[in-house]
């Protein structure tokens, strides 16, 4: 026998898949694996055209087999899944399962961003957060769970508003941001609300990267230099490791006027927090940040300000533990530009290379920004044979960005 399932139905089986992290593929493979015989099943290939239908179609039936495996697979009442009744996500009372799943989800997310970038699953986590997430945000828990769940919510808005901003989505990734601020603020986590200002200070310089006159790249960096000033302010009161990666995003801002004196200022205070590590707990989200991020973005710092032997030395620091494929070819691309700074062409052109071979595994509007740079800082030296050969090589990159 066969139901029809209405608009409700579905939307209801595609929120519990992915409440649990799981993606079309995997849910196609959990079907199969939830019958009792799952060799006499139809392909996995097959299955996920069915789920898609179920799932996403206009009129849709389902047989009562599949109905069953659904809601075994998923660990349901088959009633629970497929009626017909009033949507309950707001109404339910949230757990501390559901802050251990955002957690894992995050962490997923995070493992994916760091080697290919925000492409990849850039809706998948748009949609878990608006389908999953928010819904639970509007239960009644008690205080602390309460404030375990909009911290681990911000970190999600977070990590997905990067990745919009990472595939040229700026608005969108403005709008996350917004989001992210009222949760940090629900969460009263001071770190969690400072950061979220350090990533608008963030968007504000990348907007400047992509500013094609002056006057508009000038507004671009004071409006960097507003919010990431206030990211410190708010961060005087956080654990010394947080306070100090909030810091960074000041120095970055300031040097982006030219200013080496408050630039090295600001870099000395981000040092002075960061001897102080360990005298307090630092907020989770600390966990994916620390001495070689640091040591990276004051590499940044010190590009920006043309002093380009210190910042080889800091970007060579930062790749000993940089290993994953994005934040390496980050810093690769900082080393190729210090190293053209201080006119050693040689090196600049095998750094960048080793860039290059990073950056075409991965989809990143950033990485293309940076490949960009590092174009222009060898671009006086374009007679160069090595600087001939790097620019023939980041066609493709490039060519791969413009899509």
């Amino acid at each position: 026998m066969a139901y029809e399932t209405t608009p409700r139905v579905r939307a209801r089986m595609r929120r519990e898949r992915r409440a649990l992290g799981w993606d079309i593929p995997r849910m196609a493979e959990e079907l199969r694996n939830a019958a009792d015989y799952p060799h006499k099943m139809p392909s996995v290939r097959s299955l996920r055209r069915y789920i898609e239908r179920w799932e996403e179609g206009d009129v849709v039936r389902i047989t009562e087999r599949y109905r069953i495996l659904y809601a075994r697979a998923l660990n349901m009442d088959e009633d629970e899944l497929f009626q017909d009744g009033p949507e309950e996500p707001a109404n339910r009372k949230p757990s501390a399962g559901d802050v251990e799943a955002i957690r894992g989800m995050l962490t997923a997310l995070m493992t994916s961003d760091r080697q290919f970038g925000g492409a990849r699953i850039r809706r998948q986590a748009a949609d878990y957060l608006t389908d999953v997430i928010e819904p639970r945000l509007r239960g009644h828990a008690p205080d602390s769970l309460r404030r375990r769940l909009f911290a681990v919510s911000t970190e999600f808005a977070m990590r997905v508003s990067a990745m919009n901003l990472d595939t040229d989505r700026l608005d969108a990734s403005l709008m996350l941001l917004g989001r992210a601020a009222s949760m940090a603020n629900e969460s009263g986590d001071a770190s969690l609300t400072a950061w979220v200002l350090a990533r608008r200070g963030e968007h504000e310089m990348h907007r400047a990267a992509l500013a094609t006159r002056p006057v508009q790249r000038a507004d671009h960096v004071q409006q960097a230099l507003a919010y990431t000033d206030g990211a410190v302010g708010v961060a005087r009161t956080t654990p010394p490791l947080g306070r100090a990666f909030l810091t960074t995003k000041s120095a970055l801002a300031s040097s982006l006027t030219g200013d080496r004196a408050r630039t090295q200022r600001i870099l000395g205070s981000v040092w002075d927090a960061y001897q102080q590590a360990g005298t307090a707990e630092e907020p989770s989200w600390m966990g994916a940040y620390g001495w070689g991020h640091l040591r990276h973005e004051e590499a940044r710092c010190y590009v920006n300000l043309g002093m380009g032997r210190d910042a080889a030395r800091s970007a060579e620091e930062s790749l000993t533990v940089r290993t994953d494929p994005r934040p390496r070819a980050f810093s690769l691309g900082i080393l190729s530009i210090a190293h053209a700074q201080t006119l050693d062409v040689e090196q600049a052109c095998v750094r960048g290379h080793e860039m290059l071979a990073l950056a075409a595994q991965i989809s990143s509007r950033r990485i293309c920004v940076r490949v960009t740079e590092m174009l222009a800082a060898l671009a006086v030296h374009q007679d160069h044979p090595a600087v001939a050969e790097l620019q023939e090589a980041a066609q493709p990159v490039l060519a791969d960005c413009a899509r």
